[in-house]
């Protein structure tokens, strides 16, 4: 397993679960007050980027017009696409320019849980 630093967004959104007492947590606990709930549960299992301030998730199609593989933010968890890794959907996170989560369902119609 590679170790890579904690995403900014994730380290903020842990903060604001955790309730420290550092001034970074209560600044992280306001930023994190804007986000809304999670949802419980994903249609499919795998890993899945939720774009938490416009209420999308991340989709990856090749576009046959195009003829090249594009991005997009769909608004149902039903269209977005899943990683089987979660390499592969911390590598797109990254390049998303939106403050994102990393959800995570083991087995379709799962829990979703926050993994990034």
């Amino acid at each position: 397993m590679k170790h890579r630093p904690a995403r900014e967004d994730y380290r903020r959104w842990l903060n604001a679960q955790g309730g420290e007492a550092l001034a970074d947590a209560r600044n992280a606990a306001q930023t994190m007050a804007t986000c809304p709930e999670l949802p419980e549960t994903l249609p499919y299992a795998g890993y899945v980027v939720w774009l938490y301030t416009s209420l999308t998730y991340l989709d990856i199609r090749f576009d046959h017009h195009q003829f090249a593989i594009v991005t997009q933010q769909v608004p149902s968890a039903a269209e977005a696409f899943y990683f089987d890794h979660f390499d592969a959907a911390y590598g797109h996170a990254a390049d998303v320019g939106e403050p994102c989560l990393i959800l995570f369902a083991s087995v379709t119609g799962g829990t979703a849980s926050v993994v990034g």
